[in-house]
């Protein structure tokens, strides 16, 4: 009975052995594989395209400064003119007869004053009488200036060049002195209006360059120049950038074209990393740095701007764009755990799509 129970201790022994072996080869802690990034500096250019729409410069409302009876309508709706043309005239008969009689008033006074002088040098005037004679000169050639000044403002002119949009009265029609009689579309100042998301808003001190393109012209590239950036965004959140659209773009009002900024970045201004880098612990952000001598990882603390809406985010404390991190996969490693960096050609990654 003894012999027949030695092979049986003898299986229980090997079972012993084999369930220490594994127990040992189990407390051994995983190497994690990762793939690792190096931040990319905010000082490389970057181009962001955007849609816009060409507007006119501004509209102009165009009257007589002085009331009267419109006489004749030089220009029609849709007539384009320059600026200085004539556009229209009021009936000036009573101003032109304001003005003639104040002129012969006026010479009249100016040759008796001229008298008065010489008996002032000759001591037969009192200075009190001759400064009275001089005043009252001095006030009828100012009276006379102001109704030539209003004779001058029967012809109204364009201020501008550009587009004639509307016409708001006919011949013989009375008009007060102000109220628009034409309205006219300057088109020597065309605008690109542009609408920035807040992620670009925020990079606007960087913005070097802008740049319009048409569909309907693809391959000529227009220079826009920054006329303005509304500071405050609108009830979605855009806001809104004017450019300058030179004379000779081709663009023309309401035309739809597409807006290029470029940006230039201060190196020195921080780096740009995947969002997928980022953890939070205790409120705050961080990254695993990677040491290339050994592969182990440390933990290393960050300050971000950003939102990561185009899947980067720029870091501006606590990194540098020689270090190497972690590029994924970051929620499940360790301070000073040693990590297995996968190349970026790895057959488990083809495409390098993590």
């Amino acid at each position: 009975m003894h012999y027949h129970q030695m092979p049986f201790l003898g299986l229980v022994a090997l079972a012993a052995v084999s369930c220490t072996g594994s127990g040992e080869q189990s407390n051994e802690t995983p190497v994690h594989n990762v793939f690792v990034t190096t931040p990319e500096p905010l000082g490389i250019e970057g181009v962001t395209t955007l849609p816009a729409t060409v507007e006119e410069g501004r509209n102009i409302s165009v009257g007589f400064k002085t009331a009267g009876q419109i006489e004749r309508i030089y220009v029609k709706e849709g007539a384009t003119v320059s600026k200085g043309q004539l556009l229209a005239v009021l009936d000036s008969d009573d101003y032109s007869l304001g003005v003639s009689a104040l002129r012969e008033r006026y010479g009249n006074l100016k040759s008796e004053t001229e008298r008065y002088a010489k008996l002032h040098a000759s001591g037969n005037m009192s200075d009190n009488d001759y400064e009275k004679a001089i005043s009252g000169l001095r006030q009828l050639e100012l009276q006379l200036q102001i109704e030539e000044n209003r004779l001058s403002y029967c012809r109204l002119t364009s201020p501008a060049s550009g587009i004639v949009t509307k016409v708001n009265f006919e011949n013989s029609e009375m008009v007060d002195a102000g109220t628009p009689v034409f309205e006219l579309m300057d088109n020597s100042s065309l605008e690109a209006i542009v609408d920035l998301p807040v992620r670009l808003y925020t990079q606007r001190a960087h913005f070097a360059e802008f740049l319009g393109e048409s569909t309907l012209a693809p391959g000529k590239v227009v220079s826009l120049n920054l006329l303005s950036l509304t500071p405050r965004a609108d009830n979605t959140q855009l806001y809104r950038l004017r450019l300058a659209v030179p004379a000779n773009s081709g663009f023309t009002p309401g035309m739809n074209i597409n807006v290029s900024i470029v940006s230039h970045g201060d190196s020195g201004s921080g780096v740009s990393v995947p969002l997928s880098a980022l953890f939070d612990s205790d409120g705050r952000k961080y990254v695993w740095k990677v040491n290339p001598a050994d592969s182990v990882i440390s933990k290393a603390e960050v300050t971000t701007t950003g939102t990561g809406e185009n899947g980067c985010v720029n870091v501006t404390a606590g990194l540098r764009s020689d270090e190497i991190i972690v590029r994924a996969g970051v929620h499940h490693l360790s301070e000073g755990e040693k990590v297995a960096i996968i190349s970026e050609n790895s057959e488990s990654n083809p495409g390098n799509i993590l």
